[in-house]
């Protein structure tokens, strides 16, 4: 389908454009495949004993093997993931000559040359100008292809049906042959045009990579649901995130539901230390979006694979940090329930690492609308950063979220997720200098019984400040100096998530300047 032939490529918008492709195509043939079962079989029915000869059977047997081919098309294309370009263009392109193949079979019984059936390959014609949007080098050879099934199709059976080659010999019969071959190869004009200037229009929109005032500069993020992009805002005239809903999953109710509920915890926050948000909304075509702040910087997940385990005052400012902006979200009665170094993202101000922002508030739980949206017993987390009693089956908490924030503070001190250091868990202070206080704070906040742990993010963060109070950070740890690591290096850790299970979390929304 159109996608200027680079859909199979790995540039995210040609895929964004074969999703909407395919979405489009969708919605078009789901229509048209079942008109011509329902109003097609309806036809032959009624009007076979006026028009018809030979037998009704041998009629009815082509359409529902036709509709059975339809069918076919149609689970393939709601397959999820999408199928690719080289199964959708294949399957997509070859339901309109095989459709007027098989209405030319039925038109031989159903009046033969001056069949009315004639206005249904008109029908076809239009159907897969609106299904396939793509160049008129391509467009125009299956449109032909598809127009000339009706003459060629009644030239070959005149050779084997005596009643088709009778009406050869019939002046009214050839006048109608030849108005309808004639309009036919105009309308296939037509349709390959109209292709051409639709793909047109949406390959400038694609190229242009713009949505609604953002235009997009390249992308930062992926997840299992959307990706997010650098944009110029135009009207703010500053750069920002976007992050976008991929197209299958924008006709999803839960997974529209679980991008407005993340938008909602997000923007009901405004601590320094969560992300902000500034727009959102949906365009026209049905792509929802929100736009956020662009940082500089690095995850916390990432920050440490490439540059170890981090001084212990850095640790503590960036944990309490986090802890704060955890601990608004818990007074507004959001649970992130998704806290990990990868969703914790370390800026750089002047080069050196000084702030903290929480990132994805995606699988968080609003109040008590979560029953609503997560089927009963599903687990939700990261399994590395997922508190005890999570893993087994009970709900998310604000003690849980307690539990992975320090795990990932844990994993900020050692490089080691409290899960990959075993049980008992060694004390950090056996790794690096770290005051005791600091050991006990990781310890209650790390217990398995949730009951024993700090209750919210508010009392972690309090008993951090007490921390480091009496080792403050300085401000010298600079994330330019960083040592690189190789790309192959820096993964994402996969979140459970009850609307859609075994999702990869989003990347860090950053500008780009990672640790060099």
């Amino acid at each position: 389908m159109g996608s200027g032939g680079s859909a199979g490529a790995t540039d995210p918008i040609a895929r964004h454009q074969h999703g909407a492709d395919v979405l489009r195509a969708r919605a078009v043939l789901v229509v048209a495949c079942t008109l011509w079962l329902v109003v097609g079989l309806a036809c032959d029915l009624a009007f076979h004993d006026v028009i018809g000869q030979g037998s009704l059977g041998f009629v009815v047997a082509v359409r529902l093997a036709t509709s059975a081919f339809h069918v076919a098309v149609l689970v393939a294309l709601f397959r999820d993931p999408l199928p690719p370009p080289s199964v959708t263009r294949p399957l997509v392109g070859a339901l309109f000559p095989v459709s007027a193949a098989a209405l030319t079979l039925i038109a031989t019984r159903m009046g033969g040359l001056a069949t009315p059936y004639i206005t249904a390959y008109f029908v076809i014609l239009s159907v897969q100008g609106l299904a396939i949007a793509d160049r008129w080098q391509r467009s125009a050879p299956l449109a032909v292809l598809t127009g000339l099934m009706f003459p060629v199709g009644m030239l070959i059976d005149s050779v084997f049906d005596p009643v088709v080659r009778a009406q050869l010999s019939q002046p009214v019969a050839v006048s109608h042959f030849a108005v309808y071959t004639g309009v036919l190869l105009a309308e296939t004009i037509v349709v390959a045009w109209g292709s051409h200037v639709i793909w047109s229009l949406r390959q400038s929109v694609f190229e242009s990579r713009s949505i609604g005032r953002y235009k997009l500069r390249r992308r930062i993020g992926k997840g299992g649901m959307g990706e997010v992009w650098e944009a110029h805002d135009r009207a703010t005239r500053r750069r920002i995130a976007l992050k976008i809903l991929s197209p299958e999953h924008g006709r999803s109710p839960a997974a529209i539901a679980r991008f407005e509920r993340e938008i909602q915890a997000t923007a009901e926050l405004a601590h320094p230390s969560t992300i902000r948000i500034f727009d959102w909304g949906v365009t026209d075509d049905g792509v929802w979006y929100y736009a956020m702040e662009l940082l500089d910087g690095a995850s916390l997940d990432l920050l440490v694979k490439r540059a170890g385990p981090l001084p212990v005052p850095l640790a503590v400012h960036l944990g309490l940090g986090a802890a704060r902006a955890i601990a608004e979200a818990h007074g507004r009665g959001i649970v992130h329930r998704d806290v990990k170094p990868a969703n914790l993202f370390v800026v750089a101000m002047a080069g050196t690492a000084d702030l903290i922002k929480v990132l994805d508030f995606g699988v968080a739980r609003i109040g008590d609308e979560d029953a609503s949206l997560t089927q009963a017993g599903a687990v939700i987390g990261t399994p590395a950063f997922m508190p005890p009693e999570v893993a087994a089956g009970a709900p998310w908490t604000p003690a849980g979220d307690v539990w992975a924030l320090a795990a990932s503070l844990y994993f900020a001190l050692t490089g080691r997720s409290p899960r990959d250091a075993g049980r008992p868990m060694p004390a950090v202070s056996t790794l690096a200098t770290v005051p005791p206080a600091l050991d006990d704070v990781l310890a209650r906040a790390l217990d398995d019984d949730p009951r024993r742990r700090y209750a919210t993010a508010g009392e972690l963060a309090a008993a951090l400040a007490a921390v480091a109070a009496a080792a403050p950070y300085d401000g010298s740890f600079r994330l330019d100096a960083a040592p690189a690591a190789p790309a192959a290096d820096v993964s994402l850790d996969q979140t459970l998530d009850a609307e859609q299970p075994n999702t990869r979390a989003e990347a860090p929304v950053a500008k780009g300047r990672a640790p060099r």
